[in-house]
């Protein structure tokens, strides 16, 4: 046995697609990642990218003296005997609790970052290889970057559904095991879908909106292409959240709308330049990297083999994440300010406010 130079230890973290410093760390157990369908080819590759992004995290955290907050709720439900309305009722009580709005698709990630501390990371993965993880890195998930923004969504409320109901994972909910790549049964992932259906779409919302769209209980097909446009989700997640709410029973008419070649082309054609790409690296993940070189706790040249880039990039890539270094540099100036917390008047309650 002979001692591994730093080159070759080096190029081995490269082939691992692991950073350096991970490699040569106390080994720690590895998050479970969880796959909404394993990519045909490359899974292992994929995840190992996914946990490096969420372990980068972590470091930048702890140079700046914080830890991943445990601010996940933990949903214990036995997943073997939930039902769909038990999934529905637990979308509208996440959505109360993120205060999503009437439309909570374009609300959802921002919530979930803030609120419950989920980083999300849009990566170049096959489209509907959605997967999500929880760990010491804390909780993250994994969204294709090629998705339509629509698709997007749901992907980020379906994997929710599987982070709250995290506790039955060991028991219910991984289906197989192949490669060492963990993937979920069929049941869950129908109420994945369901939750996720229920918290973009919320009922109240969604009818009070419909009847005001339509005539004498019909609705014309331009109306619903609007709708699905409107709230964020596709046409199929409208149409089946309609039928599962008991407004639209005639499944066979539901099938025969959905295969109709032209609404497919009304709905593309009503989505024209509503597309757009995800930021490469989750905006907090950039900002806090910086801010841990600004504090001297990580160098230029860490923070550029962090963000994947060249030293000589930098600026312009973090300019990109809205951070001018010049003026970033002058609005880090401190100032002595004197502060007592009796000072302080509270914030007044919600029914003092109204």
């Amino acid at each position: 046995m002979r001692d591994v130079k730093a080159a070759e230890a080096a190029r081995i973290a490269r082939a691992l697609r692991l950073d350096l410093a991970v490699l040569l760390a106390e080994p720690e157990p590895r998050p479970m990642v969880l796959w909404r369908a394993q990519p045909a080819s490359g899974a292992r590759a994929i995840e190992a990218e996914f946990l490096r992004w969420c372990e980068r995290q972590r470091r930048v955290l702890r140079l700046l003296g914080q830890r991943p907050p445990g601010d996940l709720p933990a949903y214990d439900r036995d997943l073997a005997e939930m039902t769909y309305e038990d999934a529905d009722a637990l979308a509208r009580q996440v959505g109360d609790s993120l205060d999503l709005g009437v439309r909570p698709a374009r609300a959802l990630a921002s919530a979930l970052e803030s609120q419950f501390d989920i980083t999300i990371w849009y990566l170049d993965t096959p489209k509907g290889c959605a997967a999500c993880t929880r760990g010491p890195d804390g909780a993250a998930i994994l969204v294709p970057r090629g998705n339509v923004p629509w698709r997007r969504h749901f992907d980020i409320a379906h994997e929710l559904f599987h982070l709250l109901t995290r506790g039955s994972i060991p028991s219910m909910e991984v289906g197989a095991v192949a490669g060492g790549v963990s993937v979920r049964g069929d049941q869950v992932e129908k109420l994945a879908n369901a939750f996720a259906a229920s918290l973009l779409l919320p009922s109240d919302v969604l009818l009070r909106e419909l009847s005001e769209r339509s005539s004498a209980h019909r609705i014309r097909l331009a109306e619903l292409v609007g709708t699905a446009r409107d709230f964020e989700v596709s046409l199929e997640t409208l149409v089946w959240r309609l039928h599962n709410l008991g407004h639209w029973r005639d499944r066979p008419s539901v099938h025969e709308v959905l295969t109709n070649p032209r609404l497919r082309e009304l709905d593309r054609a009503s989505r024209a330049g509503r597309c757009w790409d995800p930021p490469t690296l989750p905006e907090r993940f950039v900002h806090a990297g910086y801010a841990a070189t600004l504090s001297g706790r990580l160098s230029r040249a860490q923070l550029a083999t962090y963000l994947e880039c060249g030293l000589a990039d930098l600026p312009a890539v973090l300019l990109g994440y809205g951070i001018d270094e010049d003026l970033a540099e002058f609005a880090s100036r401190e100032f002595p300010v004197e502060i007592r917390s009796g000072d302080l008047e509270p914030l007044p309650t919600l029914c003092e406010q109204e």
